[in-house]
Parts: C-alpha cells; sequence; structure tokens
C-alpha cells in the first residue's frame, strides 16, 4: 500500500488526529476528529474557537496522521445545519453516529464545516521501506498530493 492510501486509511480509521494551526506569532495543536471526503479531510468546530480563528487569518495548515504529516489548506464550507450541507452531516455521521443531534456534547449543531485539501504528505520512511534493527526510519520523504 503506497503512504498516501496508508494516510488515507488512517484518516478513514481513527477517531482523532492532530491538527496544527498558526495566526500571527501563535501556533497551536489540538486534536480533531477527521472524516474522509472525496480525497479530502472534514471537519467541523465552533466559529468562536480559536482553531476556526487560526484558520481564518491563515488556512495553511498541518494534520498529522500515524506517521504523517499532511500540509493542507482549509476551505470553509458554512454552517453544518445549512441544508446544501445535509451531504457533508451523513458523511460525518458514518463515523461520528449522532454528531448533530440536539443536546450532543460536540456541539455539531451550532458548528461550521472545514474541508482540508492535503496538498503534501511528508514523513520518515526506512530505506526501501523495510524497518532496520534498531526500529528508527531515517530517510525523510516529501509527497506532492
Amino acid at each position: 500500500m503506497d503512504r498516501i492510501t496508508r494516510f488515507f486509511d488512517i484518516i478513514r480509521k481513527d477517531m482523532s488526529v492532530v491538527l496544527a494551526t498558526a495566526s500571527g506569532e501563535s501556533v497551536t495543536m489540538r486534536q480533531v476528529s477527521p472524516v474522509g471526503y472525496r480525497g479530502n479531510i472534514l471537519i467541523f468546530t465552533d466559529p468562536g474557537s480559536l482553531k476556526y480563528q487560526q484558520l481564518k487569518a491563515n488556512p495553511n495548515c498541518c494534520i498529522a496522521a500515524g506517521p504523517f504529516f499532511a500540509e493542507a489548506k482549509a476551505v470553509f464550507l458554512g454552517a453544518t445545519m445549512m441544508d446544501s450541507n445535509e451531504e457533508l452531516r451523513q458523511v460525518y455521521c458514518e463515523k461520528f453516529p449522532g454528531a448533530f443531534d440536539e443536546g450532543v456534547a460536540l456541539g455539531g449543531r451550532d458548528a461550521e464545516f472545514i474541508l482540508f485539501e492535503p496538498l503534501k504528505l511528508k514523513g520518515w520512511a526506512f530505506e526501501d521501506d523495510i524497518p532496520t534493527s534498531d526500529g528508527v526510519p531515517t530517510i525523510p520523504f516529501e509527497i506532492d498530493i
């Protein structure tokens, strides 16, 4: 399985990944709940959150999933409960059932969808993808997506 496929397999299976955002001189990281959507990564968040404000100021971000780091660009898709976002709600609920139910702690009903378009996949690998005895990958890689 190639690295891009492995990255998206992690997005499909894992319940959280790490999102790094920055604006001004502030860089922050936090866990988000990703859903793979048409070769991209979908999340939702509160428009009053720091991650939302940072992404609005600087849509360039990084998503860490397993051994991979994906440079990505954020695209804002509007309120989760808009009629035009029904498909996104359905896709999101396939992985996270009830995410938009009333009273759910995630706050999905008062949030906005953000789509991350991965641009580059980076990480460290073993030579010829064969693990060494010390178990430490030493060859950097970078793949345009």
